[in-house]
C-alpha cells in the first residue's frame, strides 16, 4: 500500500458528483487542482451510476499519482426510487467497498464514507464491521455522511468503550445559505445548524461541507432583475434571512475584493467547527476562482456578521467589520 499524503484533506477538496463533462475535461480539471496543490478528491459509488468512480480511477492510473492525493468515497446509498430503504448493512457495504476499489484502481478508500444512515441498525454490530475494514487495510479513516450528531456521538461511544475504530470525519450539506432537508426536498440528509455545529466543535471532529454554494443561490438571486423570479429549485432557499446574508456577503466580496464562491468557501473553512468545502467545478473558469480563494481567511467578526440573525446584534457585528 502507497503511503498517503500527510495532509489528511485539503480544505477545498475536489467533488465529482456529476461528471457532466467528457473525461478529457475532467483530466483537465483534476489536472489543474493538483497543479495548484490540491490534495482530496471526493467521490461516490452512486455517482453517475459509478461512471465518476471509473473516470477517476484511469485519472489516477494515467498519472500514477494514487500515493499523491488522499481518496474519499462512499457506499451504502438506498436504492434508486426508494430513499428509505436501507443499505446500511455489512453485506451491502462490503459490496459496494470492493467495486469502489476495482472502479477507483486502488487497494485502499482513505476515507471511506457510510453514504446515509439507518437509525433502526444498531451501532453495536456496524462500528465492529467498520474497525474490521481498518484492520484489513482497505479503508484507513471511516466516515458519516448524512449522520445526525447524536447517531455518531452513540457509535463513536460504543467504539471508544471497545477499543474500535472511530468516525473521524463527516460530511453534510453545509453552506452559508441557511437551509433544511425539507428544503432540499431529501428528508435523509443532514444539514448544518446550531446542534451539529456544537457536537462538532465539542467532538474537534472535522466536517466536509457538500453543496458549499447552495447551487450557485447567492449568484443566481443576485442576478435576478426586479419583478423576475427565481428558478423553481432555488426559489425555496429565498428565505428573508438568507436575503439578509446575500446583502451581507456582497459587502464583504467588496471589502475583500474576494467572489462569491469565494467568501463562501471561506465561511466554511475559516471558523469552528473545522470545516472543509467541497468544490463543484465543472469548469476551468469556477474551478480557477475557487483555488483563486483557497487562502482566504474570513475574521471572526467577518463571521459574525454573515452567521448574525438578530437585527441589532447583525448590524452591530457589521460595523465591527467594517461594512457599514
Amino acid at each position: 500500500m502507497a503511503s498517503p499524503p500527510s495532509n489528511p484533506v485539503s480544505t477545498l477538496p475536489s467533488g465529482t458528483t456529476l461528471l457532466t463533462v467528457s473525461p478529457a475535461q475532467a483530466f483537465a480539471l483534476l489536472d489543474r487542482y493538483r497543479g495548484a496543490d490540491g490534495t482530496c478528491i471526493d467521490t461516490a459509488r452512486m455517482y453517475a451510476d459509478g461512471a465518476s468512480e471509473e473516470i477517476i480511477g484511469e485519472y489516477l492510473a494515467q498519472r500514477g499519482c494514487r500515493g499523491q492525493v488522499v481518496l474519499s468515497t462512499k457506499g451504502g446509498f438506498p436504492p434508486a426510487g426508494d430513499m428509505h430503504r436501507s443499505r446500511i448493512r455489512p453485506d451491502a457495504l462490503r459490496s459496494d467497498l470492493e467495486n469502489s476499489l476495482r472502479a477507483l484502481r486502488t487497494d485502499y478508500a482513505d476515507v471511506y464514507f457510510l453514504h446515509r444512515d439507518d437509525p433502526s441498525f444498531p451501532v453495536e454490530q456496524l462500528m465492529p464491521f467498520l474497525d474490521g475494514l481498518v484492520r484489513a487495510g482497505v479503508v484507513r479513516f471511516p466516515g458519516a455522511s448524512n449522520w445526525t450528531a447524536a447517531r455518531i456521538d452513540e457509535a463513536n461511544r460504543f467504539a471508544a468503550e471497545n477499543g474500535l475504530t472511530p468516525f473521524s470525519i463527516s460530511q453534510i450539506q453545509w453552506s452559508l445559505a441557511e437551509s433544511t432537508p425539507a428544503m432540499w426536498n431529501d428528508d435523509t440528509i443532514v444539514c448544518m445548524d446550531g446542534t451539529q455545529a456544537r457536537f462538532y466543535r465539542d467532538a474537534s471532529m472535522p466536517v466536509m461541507a457538500f453543496t458549499p454554494l447552495t447551487r450557485g443561490f447567492f449568484d443566481k438571486l443576485a442576478a435576478v432583475p426586479p419583478g423576475r423570479t427565481l428558478p423553481e429549485e432555488l426559489r425555496v432557499f429565498a428565505t428573508p434571512r438568507n436575503r439578509e446574508r446575500l446583502r451581507r456577503l456582497q459587502e464583504i466580496c467588496r471589502n475583500r475584493g474576494a467572489t462569491t464562491a469565494q467568501v463562501c468557501h471561506a465561511y466554511i473553512t475559516s471558523g469552528s467547527p473545522s470545516g472543509i468545502a467541497v468544490m463543484g467545478a465543472k469548469t476551468l473558469r469556477h474551478l480557477e476562482d475557487s483555488l483563486a480563494g483557497a487562502d482566504l481567511v474570513l475574521t471572526e467578526q467577518e463571521l459574525a456578521a454573515l452567521r448574525a440573525d438578530d437585527t441589532t446584534e447583525m448590524e452591530r457585528n457589521i460595523s465591527h467589520a467594517g461594512l457599514s
